[in-house]
């Protein structure tokens, strides 16, 4: 079958070019066989089989014969081109648990035969077979970071035949890649991909031409013009297809371009489209692709909404409920859209197909069963009685309520997970509302009554909500939990009967809203956070709590993060304070605010044990907001802790990350935006903030990089149009200035997914600086980078030295104190809070708060 051959470089050594099938997605339905630590392992080798399963030569775009019973009866073998990182990658999230394989084939032309050192890179197991011989195994299973495991082989002249097929056991979270490096590989070698295209050289124009295309930002709002750019630099005129369309596959526009340099495609604007997550296809012509097999194709991500950004408070909370809600319903995102088209009394709209769904998903207790769970409990208490309540729905919903599995100390497989402290209070809430809807039934699952489970749950609720008390959230500032968290306590602070339980939740629901309204600038939650994702920094729209902060003081805007938006906006007992909202307009001339949250894990409850503490700072002004964690466990592996950033507007926003792979993917934890692969240490004094990075020897990509979005700046400076060798990259939003540089010199990233908004730093140990200004101290903008360029620095080794635009001299490194003109600074140690609105000591009983003549106090006393 086998007419052409494609050939590509090796980089490296590393293959690039693969045709890929899979994965192929086993359900794993009897997880009560496999228990242990090594259940994966288990899993792995109870579904493994010796034969490769290919038994045709593979052929782009050609079919691949599934026959083992599983999710894909047919997969297709499609060319998978590497990014940097040179994996390739399937990366996803399985809220049940799955047996995956995948095959990656390519040939391997060598000028005569040889050996070759072959490493492998898998986080799961795999086999290599070249020539249709079996030549290595691995069996290992590494969650995040994947492993390397070398082996010798040996390559004939001319075609080598090399298969890979690495596989995963998925449950939630599944990061799931494969890279192959040939050590050693003759020079002249190359890649051959097997195709059924004629147009070879054809072929390497197009593709260079789709793999060149940009866009320049990642969210586009209203009028904002979504535009595909093409680089000044581009060789060939080439003609291609470009589409917009919605997930999974919605097409709103289509055109046909002949693409050259500088080239620039103008698809829709998002006031003309429904909001959402959307992608640009890239492909060739359609004669091409449909009728020639020239089957490349590139897709990038982006987000539309017609949504505005709210910098300033503006209506009532009633107003801004109303809209809320509006806004949900519309969406129709999940069952919160059904939920707020019940709150809004449109029940001829409420799709009960959609509730149906979420009951089977609960009811095979597939992951984050709890988010949606505490949901359907809201809505039975709240609107279960309306004459309208479909009838339909009643059965089900008693079913999935009696039936559930509540805590992890009851018997029975499930997907889910209970361990951390957004899951654990979202768990008690829903043993709480369902011991309080049904408090006589027996209960399935334990044998227990509904007031046994109550009475439980508001037992381990208490003890959540006396911890966060006395020492905050283990997962600081984290957007993503905090939307989960306040899931749970709005439902509890609204529907729960124990007095207890509600006037606690009510207290730990007002703390978590002053947390974030110290830590927000105009409506941005730019804070430092203990767990994120990437669309959640880069910038506030797609921030997870942005719809919960304009709902209740009007800055921020409404999003597809509804949970916690429609939880509550369908709230009826609870009063939001207004001082806090004051707090988060509050644009004082300096806010200089210390904090600090600790406790301690329990294994019973967390899986672990042991003191947690995090020591952070945030230095707000009328013109930015720079917030960090101090001396975060430098050195250890991070996972998603966002350890600082600097704000000056929703969009413009700067941060530095340590990444693991190139990919976005969400279960990357760390990816390439979210997290640290080795935590840097970090200090900060007011407007200057120094993160040192140490990152070990074999560390994959080997860079740090900073997220720098020019389009979000009225103004940006570099030293030239790429390199930025050892100086300074500036921005400007509105009167905020921010200066940034690395010791091992920056360059600004014009290609791929993220381009003119990536500044890259190469290095394995290195130090980034942070210096944020403001026009009515630093002059223009042109003034603050002629100040900026003439400060002292000097670095040596791991440690720095340097000027500020304040007149003090700051030093730091990867060992030794932080000094400030020659005197130490602490790094720890500090109050719970300590801020011009309200200072408390770690475990203090209440905490009191003021602004102008407004006061008010929590007890946190259950």
């Amino acid at each position: 079958m086998v007419g052409y051959y494609a050939r590509y470089e090796l980089e490296n050594g590393f293959i690039h070019n693969w045709i890929v099938a899979g994965p192929q997605t086993i359900p794993v339905l009897d997880l009560e066989k496999f228990r242990g630590d090594d259940w994966k392992l288990q899993i792995a080798r109870h579904y493994y089989e010796k034969d490769s399963g290919v038994t045709q030569a593979p052929v782009e775009n050609q079919p691949f014969q599934i026959s083992e019973v599983s999710e894909t009866s047919e997969i297709l073998w499609d060319y998978n081109r590497c990014d940097d990182d040179h994996f390739v990658d399937r990366t996803a999230f399985y809220h049940t648990c799955h047996y995956l394989k995948s095959w990656a084939y390519s040939r391997v032309v060598v000028p005569a035969a040889q050996a070759v050192q072959c490493v492998l890179t898998t986080n799961g197991p795999a086999d290599v077979w070249i020539n249709g011989e079996h030549v290595h195994r691995q069996e290992h299973f590494h969650h995040q970071i994947p492993h390397s495991v070398s082996f010798q082989a040996r390559l004939k002249e001319g075609h080598n035949e090399i298969l890979v097929r690495f596989e995963e056991v998925a449950a939630r979270e599944c990061p799931y890649a494969m890279a192959l490096q040939l050590v050693g590989v003759a020079k002249e070698s190359f890649v051959f991909i097997p195709t059924l295209h004629e147009g070879v050289a054809r072929r390497q124009t197009v593709e260079t031409a789709i793999q060149a295309a940009y866009l320049d930002r990642d969210v586009f709002v209203r009028d904002d013009e979504i535009t595909v750019h093409w680089p000044s630099d581009l060789a060939q005129s080439v003609d291609l297809t470009v589409r917009l369309q919605k997930l999974p596959a919605w097409i709103h526009s289509e055109g046909r371009p002949t693409v050259s340099a500088g080239f620039k495609l103008p698809m829709s604007a998002p006031f003309q489209l429904p909001d959402g997550r959307y992608e640009i296809l890239l492909i060739p012509t359609l004669r091409e692709y449909y009728e020639g097999n020239l089957r490349l194709e590139r897709k990038i991500a982006l987000t539309s909404t017609k949504n505005e950004y709210s910098q300033a408070p503006y209506g009532t909370i009633d107003e801004r409920r109303a809209e809320a809600l509006t806004d949900a319903a519309q969406r129709e995102t999940n069952v919160f859209s059904e939920i707020a088209k019940m709150a809004l009394g449109h029940w001829a709209d409420v799709k009960s197909d959609v509730i149906l769904q979420t009951i089977d998903g609960i009811n095979q207790r597939a992951d984050c069963s709890d988010f949606y769970l505490v949901g359907l409990l809201g809505m039975i208490h709240r609107y279960g009685g309306d004459p309208q309540f479909p009838e339909s729905l009643k059965q089900p919903l008693e079913e999935c309520v009696l039936n559930f599995k509540y805590w992890a100390d009851e018997p029975g497989a499930d997907s889910m997970w209970f361990w951390s402290e957004n899951h654990q209070i979202l768990f008690h809430a829903c043993e709480i509302l369902a011991g309080q809807l049904y408090p006589d039934r027996i209960f399935t699952n334990a044998g227990q009554t509904g007031q046994w489970h109550r009475e439980k749950g508001e037992r381990l609720a208490l003890s959540w909500l006396q911890k966060r008390g006395a020492g905050g959230f283990s997962e600081w500032d984290s957007n993503c939990y905090f939307e989960e968290d306040l899931l749970a306590l709005s439902h509890l602070a609204d529907l729960a009967e124990s007095q207890s339980v509600y006037d606690l939740s009510t207290v730990i629901m007002d703390k978590l809203f002053l947390t974030m309204a110290i830590n927000s600038f105009k409506g941005a939650f730019g804070s430092t956070h203990g767990r994120t994702y990437t669309p959640h920094i880069k910038g506030a729209r797609g921030e997870a709590t942005s719809g919960a902060s304009r709902l209740m003081w009007g800055m921020g805007a409404f999003n597809d993060k509804i949970l916690a938006t429609v939880s509550l906006a369908c709230m009826s007992n609870y009063e939001f304070p207004k001082l806090i909202g004051d707090v988060a307009a509050d644009l004082p001339e300096e806010m200089w605010n210390h904090e600090r949250h600790a406790g301690k894990l329990e294994a019973w409850c967390d899986r672990m044990d042991g003191a947690w503490e995090v020591n952070k700072v945030t230095y707000k002004t009328p013109d930015y907001l720079l917030c960090s964690a101090q001396d975060y466990h430098p050195g250890e592996s991070g996972v998603q802790q966002h350890v600082w950033q600097a704000t000056m507007g929703p969009d413009a926003v700067v941060f530095v990350t340590h990444p693991s792979v190139l990919s976005e993917e969400n279960s990357h934890r760390p990816g390439f935006w979210h997290g640290n692969v080795v935590l840097p240490r970090v200090a900060q004094w007011k407007d200057v903030l120094i993160a040192v990075h140490k990152i070990p020897k074999d560390d994959w990509l080997g860079f740090t990089h900073a997220y720098f979005p020019v389009w979000a700046f009225d103004e940006y400076t570099l030293s030239d149009s790429r390199r930025v060798s050892d100086g300074w990259a500036f921005a400007r939003k509105g009167d905020g200035y921010l200066a940034i540089t690395a010791a091992r010199g920056l360059e600004f990233i014009q290609r791929g997914d993220n381009a003119f908004r990536e500044l890259r730093s190469y290095g394995l140990e290195n130090i980034w600086l942070c210096q944020m200004g403001r026009a009515s101290l630093d002059g223009d903008f042109k003034s603050f980078q002629e100040k900026i360029l003439a400060l002292d620095v000097s670095y040596d080794g791991l440690s720095v030295r340097c000027a500020t635009l304040r007149g003090e001299t700051l030093e730091f490194g990867w060992q030794g104190d932080f000094k400030r003109n020659g005197q130490s600074e602490p790094l720890s140690g500090f109050k719970h809070y300590d801020n011009p609105y309200c200072v408390a000591d770690l475990n203090s009983a209440q905490l009191e708060i003021h602004f102008g003549d407004q006061a008010m106090r929590l007890n946190f006393a259950a």
